[in-house]
């Protein structure tokens, strides 16, 4: 099942529960606090909020409160996720939404901090894949727009055999990082996972190993690019690729 990410951020002092902005984005349709959901992918799958002194926060739309918005524990760790960072895990059994609503994040902040909020949206439960799953090192070294998507490209550390290759899970780790997804050639979805900031980190289990199933694939001379959401100008950037060889 294909799923992709979309993320909110703002700095603001939000003394009851109101919006924070969509962020610009190039594969969505956003405007203002609104991300409106593809017609292909009308399920939330995850949530995840971060934050300085977030005190409550919560992810909306017309169809989730016909029964009730989600709320997020929010995650007060400063600028970058924590470790593990705290997911709101729902990928096994989503949430379905209607194409085309908006969908929206909110949070309670004492202070006018930075939050973002980043939500997977998928087109239906997903399961995960097995297979001959291998890791590849990818680094980059693009000077990143802090609190943007910022696209980069990846030199692989090794060379890939001829043939073609399924992503089954990613790791992502950079000074500031926040977020990470892959853009695929040809392929309208971006699914990514949450970033690390040093290397003992703790990853959460769910974006490595198949276990959200095949987030896209390539040929091996036209490898993926990274958009990289960070707090900062991070230069240097490095990813592990799960990888399964099918072709």
């Amino acid at each position: 099942m294909p799923f992709t990410l979309v993320a909110f951020t703002e700095s603001t002092a939000n003394y009851t529960l109101d919006n924070i902005a969509g962020l610009a984005d190039p594969h969505v349709r956003v405007s203002g606090d609104d991300i409106y959901v593809p017609d292909e992918l009308p399920f939330l799958a995850g949530a995840f909020f971060c934050g300085t002194q977030l005190a409550q926060a919560q992810i909306l739309s017309p169809t989730l409160r016909r029964l009730a918005n989600l709320d997020i524990q929010a995650y007060d760790v400063g600028a970058e996720p924590g470790s593990p960072p705290n997911l709101y895990n729902i990928f096994r059994s989503p949430r379905a939404l209607v194409g085309s609503e908006q969908i929206n994040a909110k949070i309670i902040t004492s202070q006018s901090y930075y939050a973002h909020a980043l939500v997977w949206l998928s087109s239906g439960p997903i399961t995960p894949v097995t297979g001959e799953i291998f890791t590849v090192r990818c680094t980059a070294s693009t000077t990143l727009t802090a609190y943007a998507w910022t696209n980069a490209a990846l030199t692989f550390t090794q060379t890939l055999p001829m043939g073609r290759y399924q992503v089954v899970g990613m790791r992502a780790k950079s000074t500031g990082l926040i977020a990470a997804r892959l853009v695929f050639t040809g392929f309208a979805w971006r699914p990514g996972c949450i970033g690390c900031d040093a290397v003992n980190d703790i990853e959460q289990e769910i974006f490595r190993s198949g276990q959200l199933g095949v987030w896209g694939e390539f040929a091996h001379d036209a490898p993926p690019t990274v958009d990289f959401l960070s707090v900062s100008a991070d230069t240097s950037e490095e990813v592990y690729l799960d990888l399964i060889k099918i072709a």
